[in-house]
């Protein structure tokens, strides 16, 4: 979607945190910030805070934060586009069709008219189930010996597609509907012999499938006759407005129950989701007949980072279980894994035993993923205990382990596998390393596959670890996002019978000509950096505000993290409404100092690799990177005089 850029800065200009932000939560004034319960998880103690000076919001709880945008994004799914058109409505601020946009209006009005199309063909279907006589007594009966009640029925618009080649498509000619969009769609296909539309559904029960900001992208079929040649299952083809591994049957229906429980539940089945539901257990969702993709879960990360697998447990659930849990792992979330008993899936089970049960059971059976892993290759060839069927064992563990994204994380992991599978950690260790190797090569041979040029290279076994110099590009950061737009003074010495000169030096010009040359070591902060750098020396200003939408939730997060500043205050402060104080009372003072001892991490950074070289270099490589190393050294002890620095750093990490 395409909007003037005048007409997006009138957007930014009019749009009122506060107000918007109140559509969802029932916001009291504390101080300067505005608090609230968090509308991400549930909490008894207000750790959402909003900013309506600088615009933004921070909830405390979830990590989440950004501005009113972003917040849309989140709460209801929308896309970038879709959040500025919400604003735009809600001020009655009117986006133009100019000559400019005529692709782009011609493309979204395809896109509306296919979206209208699905909607047309829900409404179809819906009312042939509770209205037509086979619908009635075939699905209607059908929903209702599985415990389906209208509610639901209704909840999640089920339908009936009846058993005709061209009821739907019939229809829809008949209301004025294009036959284009008919079989763009998906829901009708044109006959090889006459060229007449065909229903792609017939005599199936309907699942119709909404994406994240609820409009229907397809359709999932269950069959209801005895055809040996159709499948029990089918789901509209790919369109342009569905994608089945960009959707989640349910999330729709599902999105405020998972923000509420911070939980996932994701099933294999759309009758799974409707029983869930339907017993109250509403934060549930399924990955629509297609093994779980890394956009499925990306789109669960939204409302949660805990989910709980539930599959039967035959081989084929737990092997899609294994499947499901790596792609989950790979993405940061927390994983459970939930094998329900033979015969029996959540519809069967809560039908069976009712809902308390299920929780019950649910909570004294959900496997953290990794016992869940641990479990299965201990089953791998039971009884086998040979070198060969051991070390497979260990390399399927490794496979997992490598997947996990936090590094702190991961080794706890590690620890525990190990001991638990009675082996050295070491074991482990190697087993990841050439675990990572080959995931490597994998995704080397994908990329040549696909025609692309090979751009990751396999992965460097560095010999030491580096310094981490995160803290500190955190504060410079920091400063530079609070502060880009002011000035600190600098008295100069005089010269002898002179004056003190005093300038006033604009802070990112300070931090340009300080860091000129120096990249960052996280690429998120480098990113942030270059932007308010880049405005500096044009003539459009840095606008964090505008700046946060065009960037994922982690630049969201982290800018409003930065820009609040309640980890340096005392609760008394924010209870009794005082003023608070500024973090940077002496400008000065903070941006020379943030300097200063980044420059200090630098160097023992540049320490420590030279004195990594020193140990394998040639004699004509020694008297260079001695020479460096005794100039680092040199600028380390002026910098430890200078700010009285004692003890920041091992005397191992730095000397010879």
């Amino acid at each position: 979607m395409r909007i003037p850029a005048d007409k997006v800065d009138e957007i930014y200009r009019v749009a009122d945190i506060v107000e918007i932000i109140s559509d969802y939560v029932t916001l009291k004034r504390k101080g300067a910030n505005y608090w609230a319960l968090s509308p991400f998880v549930k909490e008894k103690s207000p750790s959402f805070s909003v900013n309506p000076a600088k615009g933004i919001y921070k909830c405390f709880s979830s990590g989440k934060g950004g501005n009113a945008i972003s917040f849309l994004m989140e709460m209801e799914g929308y896309s970038y586009p879709e959040a500025l058109m919400h604003i735009a409505k809600k001020y009655n601020i009117d986006i133009p069709e100019t000559e400019a946009d005529e692709n782009y209006e011609k493309n979204k009005n395809h896109i509306e008219s296919l979206y209208i199309i699905l909607q047309f063909a829900a409404q179809f279907f819906h009312k042939q189930l509770l209205e037509s006589e086979a619908g009635k007594s075939i699905a209607l009966r059908y929903f209702k010996e599985r415990g389906i009640l209208e509610s639901t029925i209704n909840t999640f618009q089920l339908g009936y597609a009846p058993d005709s080649w061209d009821a739907l498509a019939k229809e829809a000619i008949a209301g004025q509907y294009k036959e284009e969009y008919l079989t763009e769609s998906g829901l009708c296909f044109p006959s090889e012999k006459t060229g007449n539309l065909i229903d792609r559904f017939r005599d199936r029960i309907m699942f119709p499938i909404l994406n994240a900001t609820g409009k229907i992208v397809g359709f999932g079929g269950r069959i209801m006759s005895n055809k040996e040649k159709e499948a029990k299952y089918i789901n509209s083809p790919e369109s342009p407005v569905y994608h089945k591994s960009q959707v989640l049957f349910g999330l729709y229906q599902a999105r405020n129950a998972i923000r509420e429980k911070n939980l996932c539940i994701l099933t294999e089945g759309y009758m799974d989701v409707l029983a869930l539901y339907q017993s109250g257990i509403q934060n549930v969702v399924a990955s629509s007949g297609t093994a779980l993709t890394e956009e499925q879960v990306k789109l669960m990360k939204r409302f949660t980072k805990n989910v709980l697998l539930i599959y039967d447990g035959d081989a084929p659930g737990i092997k899609a279980a294994l499947r499901g849990t790596d792609v989950l792992v790979a993405e940061g979330l927390s994983v459970k894994i939930l094998i329900l008993p033979d015969n029996h899936d959540p519809d069967s089970y809560t039908k069976a035993y009712g809902t308390e049960a299920f929780l019950k059971f649910s909570e004294k059976n959900a496997m953290d993923f990794m016992d869940f892993k641990i479990l299965q290759v201990k089953e791998f060839m039971a009884g086998d205990n040979s070198p060969r069927t051991e070390s497979e064992r260990i390399q399927q563990l490794a496979q997992t382990l490598i997947l996990i994204p936090d590094s702190i994380e991961q080794q706890m992991y590690v620890r525990q596998t190990a001991a638990k599978m009675n082996i050295p950690e070491e074991w482990l260790h190697q087993s990841m390393a050439t675990a990572k190797i080959q995931l490597q090569q994998q995704e080397v041979k994908e990329l040549r596959r696909n025609n692309q040029p090979k751009e990751a290279p396999l992965i460097e076994m560095k010999t030491f670890e580096r310094l981490d110099t995160a803290s500190q590009e955190k504060e410079l950061l920091r400063i530079l996002l609070n502060h880009h737009d002011r000035v600190f003074k600098v008295i100069t010495e005089p010269e002898e019978g002179g004056e003190p000169v005093t300038e006033e030096i604009p802070v990112t010009l300070f931090f340009i000509s300080e860091l000129d040359g120096v990249t960052f070591d996280n690429p998120l902060y480098e990113t942030i950096k270059e932007e308010i750098f880049r405005h500096y020396n044009s003539s459009t200003p840095f606008m964090i505000n505008r700046f946060i939408n065009e960037t994922d939730a982690q630049v969201s997060n982290l800018i409003s993290e930065l820009l609040t500043h309640t980890h340096s205050l005392s609760e008394n402060w924010l209870k009794y409404d005082m003023l608070t104080p500024s973090l940077d009372h002496d400008l000065q003072v903070a941006v020379q100092d943030s300097i200063l001892y980044y420059k200090y991490y630098r160097i023992l950074k540049l320490l420590q690799e030279t004195r990594e070289k020193l140990k394998t270099a040639t004699p004509e490589e020694e008297d260079e990177l001695f020479e460096s190393f005794v100039f680092l050294t040199k600028l380390k002890n002026e910098i430890e005089v200078q700010k009285e620095i004692v003890g920041a750093v091992k005397p191992d990490d730095v000397h010879l």
